[in-house]
């Protein structure tokens, strides 16, 4: 089964640590290692972002998502693992997860 590790902080109150690269680098090593990698990706700011909205058939843009409250998406892992608790336990290892959070979601395969 594949799921995605979606994790997200809120750059208001917490971030990035020092030496943070390194446990990300160790944790990509172990998850090529175990064979579960599928994609991964990381996100530029969400200033950088343009939210899309449609309604009554008129599309609207707007430049970064600064508006918003509450934490963004930094990145995101898909991993091919036996079930939810697999899955489980490898977000529980991805660091963002010390000061956000990571969403563990089933990965609808057509």
């Amino acid at each position: 089964m594949k799921f995605a590790l979606l994790y997200q902080y809120d750059p208001t109150k917490t971030g990035p640590t020092d030496g943070e690269i390194d446990d990300w680098l160790a944790l990509d090593k172990q998850i090529r290692d175990a064979g579960i990698f599928v994609y991964e990706a990381g996100f530029h700011p969400a200033e950088a972002a343009r939210m899309v909205t449609v309604r009554d058939d008129a599309a609207a843009t707007t430049d970064g998502i600064e508006h918003r409250t509450g934490e963004y998406l930094a990145g995101l892992y898909v991993i091919e693992v036996a079930d939810l608790d697999a899955a489980t336990k490898w977000a529980e290892q991805i660091p963002t997860g010390r000061y956000g959070s990571v969403e563990v979601r089933q990965v609808v395969e057509y």
